[in-house]
């Protein structure tokens, strides 16, 4: 049958016309919001596990015997990953968790009262945060770089008077090591949207036992594996983790040295929970402590409500984040460029509380943030420029402010040092 174009024409305006609004309005809605709602979390299923998968595959290392190989330069990597794109909040805070762990131990804590780098409210920020950047610089920048290379060896320098006095010895930074490589997994075990899988629990082990080869530290007359050798990194970690429990068990006491750190301590992480909140706060901070740190830290059980709390909120975040949210579109980005003329590095957010070395802007300075820092009465970059440093750092500003500008030459010999040893690659 054919239709000429009058009668087409004539047809068409005998149909009702109908807009895009018109009908979805008359749509039952459940035949919207449902198919709707399962494309999503279909989408979010798609697309949650794509960068894990991918990095995977990129780097080569499928299954365990290849893990084997795994250099410094990849692990280094795939932490980066993990930090800036994955699951930042909870890595950072298994960092920062960790370093408080480690003040536990007495003759860490006895060096923090004794330079006084805690207690003293005027030395404890810049301490904290200066702990931060060091780390930030070596686990974010690759390990062939001279930002890494910098890094460790101010670190080194800073280690350097203590060691040499036998305050710092081989067991505190050896224990400082395992929890800088175990922390992460745990955290993310136990609180984060998904545990880390084989690679990324490797890399951890890698990364960190070059660090430690970075240090010099001493493996053969701690860690029962040291004679025979490593096969990969997860059989380091597993030593390391083995060693560091029972390290816990002759080192982490109850100490009235230990309990002056922790009453500055956690005033530190929850530096922003409003007044009325803080003692309820510091249940939730003692609930994500172990039994034997807070034993340690002389601290009291936290009540029941604030575990439940804590345990019911971190359950229903995980469930949102892997089934209901969308990968994140932009990085994590702490730490800023080198600046070309005059060297200094800059921090795009502060690992602490306090704006030390961030450059003051339009938003970070007058933004709705900034005013809501001032009206809690927080400092915003810009503020007190002589103690916060808003022009940038250079590794020799990195430190108790009475070391500020020392160490410069030891510190490129230690660079030299690490550059030829080749920590970048397999430490196995």
């Amino acid at each position: 049958m054919n239709f000429s174009a009058p009668d087409l024409r004539s047809m068409t305006a005998m149909m009702p016309s109908q807009s895009l609004s018109q009908i979805i309005s008359s749509t039952p809605w459940k035949q919207i919001i449902i198919p709707a709602a399962l494309l999503y979390v279909g989408l979010c299923r798609a697309l949650r596990f794509r960068r894990e998968n991918g990095l995977r595959r990129k780097l080569g290392y499928p299954d365990r015997a290849s893990l084997a190989r795994m250099t410094v330069v990849d692990a280094q990597e795939i932490i980066k990953f993990l930090n800036v794109w994955e699951m930042p909040l909870f890595q950072f805070l298994a960092l920062e968790f960790g370093l408080f762990k480690t003040y536990g131990v007495e003759s860490i804590s006895r060096l923090l009262l004794a330079t006084r780098s805690l207690t003293d409210p005027t030395k404890s920020p810049k301490r904290f945060e200066d702990t931060a950047v060091l780390i930030g610089e070596f686990m974010v920048n690759p390990p062939t770089s001279e930002r890494a290379v910098q890094g460790i060896a101010r670190m080194n320098f800073l280690h350097s008077k203590y060691v040499k006095e036998g305050t710092i010895s081989n067991a505190d930074l050896l224990y400082t090591l395992s929890v800088f490589a175990l922390e992460p997994v745990r955290f993310s075990r136990m609180y984060d949207w998904r545990p880390l899988n084989d690679m990324e629990r490797c890399a951890y082990a890698v990364f960190w036992k070059g660090v430690g080869d970075a240090m010099q530290i001493d493996y053969e007359h701690y860690l029962a594996r040291a004679e025979t050798g490593w096969r990969d990194g997860i059989e380091f970690a597993e030593d390391l983790a083995a060693w560091a429990k029972s390290y816990e068990v002759v080192a982490m006491k109850p100490s009235t040295v230990c309990a002056k750190p922790a009453r500055t301590l956690i005033p530190m992480i929850t530096y922003w929970v409003p007044w009325f909140a803080k003692p309820y706060a510091t249940h939730i901070v003692l609930s994500l402590m172990g039994e034997r740190v807070r034993d340690a830290f002389m601290l009291p059980e936290p009540c029941i409500s604030a575990v439940a709390v804590t345990h019911t909120l971190l359950t229903i975040r995980r469930f949102v984040v892997r089934y209901l949210t969308l990968p994140r579109f932009f990085e994590v980005k702490r730490l800023g460029p080198q600046d070309p003329k005059t060297g200094r590095m800059t921090q795009v957010i502060a690992y602490g509380n306090f704006p030390f070395y961030i450059k003051p802007t339009l938003w970070n300075r007058w933004g709705p943030g900034a005013w809501a820092v001032w009206a809690y009465g927080g400092k915003v970059p810009g503020d007190d420029p002589e103690q916060y440093m808003p022009q940038g750092y250079l590794f020799s500003d990195i430190g108790p402010r009475n070391r500020i500008g020392t160490g410069i030459n030891e510190a490129e010999a230690d660079a030299e040092r690490i550059r030829a040893s080749g920590w970048s690659g397999c430490p196995f």
